[in-house]
């Protein structure tokens, strides 16, 4: 594991909403609404002609990110984020972060996916154990 500072940042990691990608995760996730997969559907329910991401990925994203870092998943204790807007196929995105805290051996972490070139989609804060 990557020792972890205050104000430390999580490096941007970069990724791209794919169509392939979100039509493979409905399918994992048992999920059948087509909003996540036939842009026919979108357009007719007047929500524009590309698929909407899953929440579940756009969560995925930052935390990848921080992983990136910490290297052990497992020392993700808990994660809660706000969707601040629809990401869609096709969309490209950074998804990074900020050590805002350390105590008691966990830091507290800022994350964020911020789609390139506009606005932030998703808010959040992981804590994650910093000792073994």
């Amino acid at each position: 594991m990557s020792a972890l500072a205050v104000g430390q940042e999580i490096p941007a990691l970069r990724v791209e909403a794919g169509l392939p990608e979100m039509k493979l995760f409905s399918l994992i996730m048992a999920d059948p609404n087509p909003i996540h997969f036939d842009p026919e559907h979108t357009a007719a329910l007047g929500m524009g002609p590309r698929p909407i991401n899953q929440g579940t990925l756009n969560m995925a994203y930052p935390i990848d990110a921080l992983i990136a870092v910490i290297g052990d998943p497992a020392r993700i204790r808990r994660f809660q984020c706000r969707f601040l807007g629809n990401v869609v196929a096709g969309d490209v995105l950074d998804a990074a972060g900020r050590v805002l805290a350390i105590e008691d051996g966990v830091a507290t972490v800022e994350l964020w996916l911020d789609q390139v070139d506009g606005p932030r989609v998703l808010a959040g804060i992981a804590e994650v154990s910093i000792v073994d």
